[in-house]
């Protein structure tokens, strides 16, 4: 547990070290986005069919959950967070928090389902370059909406706990959880980063036009590493 925490310290603190402009954080979000890209169809969305076997549970009940958590988001966007003037350190700061909501529920069932799995070395390798590439992607889109730094500081150290906290509580009272509620918080986090991805990370990636071949790249790159580590 102290090596995830300690991943995920270091690759959500370490980009606070670098002086970004914003030209650099865009070209850094291209890679964040991948990894989100990367996260969620590569490995929530693979987990909903376990989750509706695990759990013995209507699938079309999950995925009214995935689009709750879709619509959820939506609905703190645009008239909680946006202003009337649709300023995009407003809308940025909501997508802030979404992808820490979203994160932060697949963080916490990756902990309870790894509680009841012998922890061996290709499993725990690649959870924490896992863990170390979202933690990184967190901080590129806080950076993004202007937090400042020990915000994001205190926000991605409860980030890294998260699976930790999750693997605990799954080897003290997992016989007690519910494999309903699990599959549930699976769904919420599957809608909130297909969100988040399609139409906020993506399109903010190329709002500007430089870059273009670097951006691809690396957001391909992003995509690959969380194939690589599956």
């Amino acid at each position: 547990m102290l090596e995830l925490l300690l991943v995920g310290l270091g690759g959500g603190l370490l980009p606070l070290l670098v002086k970004w402009n914003d030209r650099r954080l865009h070209i850094a979000l291209a890679l964040s986005t991948g990894i989100f890209l990367g996260a969620v169809f590569l490995h929530m969305l693979p987990e909903l069919p376990a989750t509706i076997a695990d759990a013995n549970i209507s699938a079309r009940l999950l995925w009214s959950f995935a689009l709750m958590g879709v619509l959820t988001i939506y609905f703190l966007e645009s008239l909680v967070f946006r202003t009337h003037d649709h300023d995009d350190v407003h809308r940025h700061t909501a997508v802030g928090y979404a992808s820490l909501a979203g994160l932060s529920l697949h963080a916490f069932t990756v902990g309870l389902s790894l509680s009841a799995t012998e922890l061996t070395t290709p499993i725990l390798v690649g959870l924490l370059f896992h863990k170390a590439f979202e933690a990184f992607s967190l901080t590129s889109v806080f950076q993004l909406a202007h937090f400042a730094q020990k915000k994001v500081a205190t926000m991605i150290i409860i980030f890294s706990c998260i699976t930790p906290l999750g693997l605990f509580l799954g080897g003290k009272f997992l016989p007690q959880l519910s494999p309903q509620a699990t599959a549930i918080a699976v769904a919420l986090a599957v809608g909130t980063f297909l969100y988040v991805c399609l139409t906020e990370l993506l399109p903010e990636v190329f709002h500007h036009k430089e870059d273009v071949i670097t951006k691809v790249v690396l957001l391909l790159v992003g995509i690959g590493g969380m194939a690589l580590i599956q």
